[in-house]
């Protein structure tokens, strides 16, 4: 038997959490043989393994206090019962665990984003620097969500390359999927580019604005921002658009279901993530899956995702940036060619694998 530490799966999962939640899904599906630590268990309504609490202190809704409240309880309440209950392994989804434990793990890293851009991650320093390495060195293996990653966490803790293994993550296929129709022009009063993640400097959001700014000199088009983010940056988001007269073209969504996801991506001229900076980059994969054209960054971890199966263009550049888009909403045939591109890369990164490469760690490991 082993356990899977999801302590930070929450009340209203996002990002980490969702991550954790599919892939103990797709292990359940696959095994019997595990439990789960979690203080959501209304995540899990039809999970036939285990699940054992965690207390509701350590939800990451709780902010800084529910991330100290989770470390805490993993160095005593889990490191207590992994022992009483003879674990054989402990599965952490994120790099979170216990410290010099008598229990193997298997850490999943997912970025080192607080150490590339330290003043947008203040508080997590400490974390990142002193904390982790001490987990990621104590575990028997690390698994991190891309080949970049993978190399920026060789590199910055100095583990060995063959300890660190990476296993990719994977979208939906029966949520996240094309309609079976090209993707069309539209009127121009009513196409829209689409931009979907947090609201955070890295995401180069104001650099996007710019470069819609110059796409309209050209033709009309709105821009869709599906995201949420810290108040400072939102407001200069929001000033920038009052800056360059976009009030009536430019919409702001929050946190939406899947299949509302699915229907933006589906009805997009395209997805715009020009950004300077991801673990993974799940956006590209999912609008790929729904046969939708994507403009992304050659930096990163996005090149691995998109492969050649979208513009790619310098990030900090808004003119190429521009161009791209101005590309995918005037050519027909580059749309459609991005589109049977876009399915067929998307093809390669479902959940179900992402399962079937943790379990073949986890049996390595148990092994």
């Amino acid at each position: 038997m082993f356990g899977i530490n999801a302590s930070i799966v929450g009340e209203h999962p996002t990002g980490l959490g969702i991550y954790s939640i599919k892939l103990i899904q797709e292990l359940d599906w696959l095994r019997r043989d595990f439990c789960v630590y979690t203080s959501a268990p209304e995540a899990f309504p039809t999970l036939g393994a285990s699940l054992l609490p965690a207390p509701a202190a350590t939800r990451p809704g709780r902010g800084a206090r529910g991330h100290l409240a989770r470390l805490l309880w993993q160095q005593s309440f889990l490191r207590a019962k992994a022992r009483a209950s003879h674990l054989r392994l402990l599965l952490n989804t994120v790099p979170e665990g216990i410290l010099r434990s008598g229990t193997p793990q298997i850490t999943v890293v997912h970025d080192l984003l607080p150490l590339a851009f330290p003043a947008e991650y203040p508080r997590q320093q400490y974390y990142f620097r002193y904390f982790v390495p001490r987990i990621l060195h104590s575990s028997r293996l690390v698994v991190t969500d891309s080949q970049f990653t993978r190399r920026a966490v060789i590199d910055r803790y100095g583990l060995s390359p063959g300890h660190v293994r990476v296993v990719y993550p994977g979208h939906n296929p029966d949520v996240y999927q094309a309609n079976g129709s090209s993707p069309q022009s539209g009127s121009s009063d009513d196409q829209y580019v689409l931009y979907v993640g947090n609201l955070l400097p890295h995401k180069n959001v104001l650099g996007l604005l710019d470069a819609v700014a110059i796409l309209r000199r050209r033709r009309p088009v709105r821009l869709v921002i599906r995201g949420e983010g810290r108040p400072t940056y939102v407001r200069a988001v929001r000033a920038r658009v009052e800056t360059l007269g976009m009030e009536r073209v430019v919409s702001f969504l929050g946190y939406t279901t899947e299949k509302t996801m699915r229907d933006l991506y589906s009805r997009a001229a395209c997805l715009v993530l020009p950004s300077l900076g991801e673990g993974f980059g799940l956006p590209v994969l999912e609008a790929m899956a729904c046969g939708t054209p994507v403009v992304t960054a050659t930096v990163s971890s996005l090149p691995e995702v998109a492969g050649d199966a979208a513009l790619m263009v310098n990030p900090r550049d808004s003119l190429e940036v521009a161009e791209a888009m101005f590309r995918i909403l005037t050519d027909p045939d580059l749309r459609q060619d991005l589109r049977e591109r876009g399915l067929r890369q998307a093809g390669g990164f479902t959940w179900r694998r992402t399962g079937e490469g943790i379990s073949r760690l986890l049996n390595e490991t148990l092994a």
